[in-house]
Parts: structure tokens; C-alpha cells; sequence
């Protein structure tokens, strides 16, 4: 998306190729900076490439690199869309050379396009069954401000995600440890239990779109969005029966014994 936007051509127009050896090397992705990095060093390798497609076009359109723009599958003079070439027409002029162009992502660097300092609230409505120890998700509220959102469905689709690993988190999944050995005593979905529909309750998401925000670029999204919901449940679970269960997940038995505690 970005370099379709930076080079003015319609997504279907740029080519993706991944994981094959034979490509340039690049960083490792995580700590929820993959659109950031990606984003950052695609739109550098773009903006690259088209400088140099612009000092191929330029003599042809009788002007200079600088007055010429890529917009709509064209490349076009600034302000006069009369004088222009169609994509094809451009790369023609390139003969049998071709463009290969790369771009880093440098967070050191002021003129990067990613930064730092994501932000959010996640808010938890829950019941409890006072007599089986149930805790029941009624609905989750999550309002995330990721800086510049490239894409909003995809955005909105990653943070339902982490809202069902913090329910699945609170209420569900316990790792069982052998305090011996170090191995994992249930890695199976017998004993590990995961959410359903019928868990999950009702997600509603916002994402905080400013301008103030995007100017800051791509900044994270990933762990921001799994982490927050945990607690905001069991606050929620707390404020509910008047004492806090002291251990996620909020198992039944767990519950029953902080009502236990509170009663005695």
C-alpha cells in the first residue's frame, strides 16, 4: 500500500515477493514494529526508485525531476496533467536498465517515517456468578492510538485479535509448569482451554485518527492491544464481588476462593 501510494498506482499494480533467499536481506520483525519497519523502508526504496524513473521521463516531457509527480498510473508534469506519460509509457524510457532501489528502516534517523510511544485504554463490563465462580464477559471497549493507521480493516482486525487473547488470558489459558524439569505439563487444548464465540462477548473498537496522530507515523500494534484487557477484567471481576482474585486466569475455583476469603 504505501509504495503503490508513493509510486501513484493502484494496488494491484505492485508485486509482492517474500521469504526467498534470493532477495535482499533485511531486519527481524517483532515488538510489534512490522508495519512501522516495513512501511518506513518501502516508502525510502519508492521515493528512491522514482527519482531516478523522473530523470529518465523528464527530457521527454520537456521539463525538470523536480516538476514531475506520479499520480493515477500516470507521470505527469506538476499542475498540468496534460502533459504526461502512462505508467508504461515512463518505464519505456528507462530502455533495458530498469530501477532496483532499497530503503532502511532507521529509527535513529529524524527523517524516519515510524516512532515510538504507543498509547491506549481498554475498559472490561463482566458478570460474575457468585454461586459457581463463572466470570462472563459482557463487552470490551478498546480505543488505541497507533499514530498513523495504513490500513484501518486490517488495524481494527489485529486489535479484535488481541482483545480475544486478553479474554483468553483472564478467564482461560494457564500454562502448567514442571518446577523440576521446566517442561509444560498441558501443552494441549484439553487442559490449555481457549475462548468461543459464546466467550467473547461483544468487542468494540476505536482507533484515535488525527491529524496530530499521523503526523507521528506508524508507531505499533500487536502486544498493545493482547496485554491492557487482562487487567481491565480482572478490576472489573474485582469491583464485582469486592475482592480482588489475586491469579489469572479467573478459573472458577479461583473465584470461589477470594469469595471464600472475603466472607470469612
Amino acid at each position: 500500500m504505501v509504495a503503490a501510494e508513493t509510486l501513484g498506482l493502484p494496488l494491484g499494480a505492485v508485486a509482492l515477493k517474500i521469504g526467498d533467499s534470493s532477495l535482499p536481506p533485511s531486519g527481524a520483525s517483532g515488538g510489534s514494529t512490522t508495519v512501522g519497519g516495513v512501511s518506513s523502508s518501502s516508502r525510502k526504496s519508492a521515493v528512491n526508485a522514482l527519482a531516478k524513473l523522473f530523470d529518465a521521463v523528464a527530457p521527454s516531457l520537456g521539463t525538470t525531476p523536480d516538476q514531475l509527480a506520479a499520480v493515477d498510473g500516470r507521470v505527469q508534469v506538476k499542475n498540468d496533467p496534460s502533459k504526461s506519460l502512462t505508467w508504461k509509457a515512463a518505464c519505456q524510457k528507462l530502455g533495458v536498465k530498469g530501477i532496483s532501489e532499497m530503503g532502511e528502516n532507521n529509527q535513529r534517523n529524524p527523517g524516519g517515517l515510524n516512532s515510538s510511544g504507543v498509547g491506549g485504554v481498554q475498559m472490561a463490563d463482566v458478570s460474575v456468578d457468585t454461586e459457581t465462580g463463572i466470570v462472563k464477559i459482557n463487552k470490551a471497549v478498546a480505543v488505541q492510538d497507533i499514530g498513523l493507521v495504513i490500513n484501518p480493516t486490517t488495524a481494527e482486525s489485529q486489535i479484535h485479535g488481541g482483545c480475544i487473547m486478553g479474554i483468553c488470558a483472564a478467564l482461560f489459558e494457564e500454562r502448567v509448569m514442571d518446577q523440576q524439569t521446566g517442561y509444560m505439563l498441558n501443552p494441549d487444548m484439553e487442559f490449555n482451554k481457549l475462548a468461543g464465540i459464546g466467550d467473547i462477548g461483544e468487542i468494540i473498537v476505536h482507533l484515535d485518527i488525527t491529524p496530530e496522530h499521523d503526523k507521528r507515523g506508524p508507531v505499533g500494534l500487536g502486544e498493545p492491544a493482547a496485554i491492557a484487557l487482562i487487567t481491565a477484567i480482572a478490576n472489573a471481576t474485582a469491583n464485582a464481588i469486592g475482592v480482588r482474585v489475586p491469579e489469572i486466569p479467573l478459573t472458577p475455583n479461583r473465584v470461589l476462593a477470594a469469595l471464600e476469603r472475603r466472607n470469612a
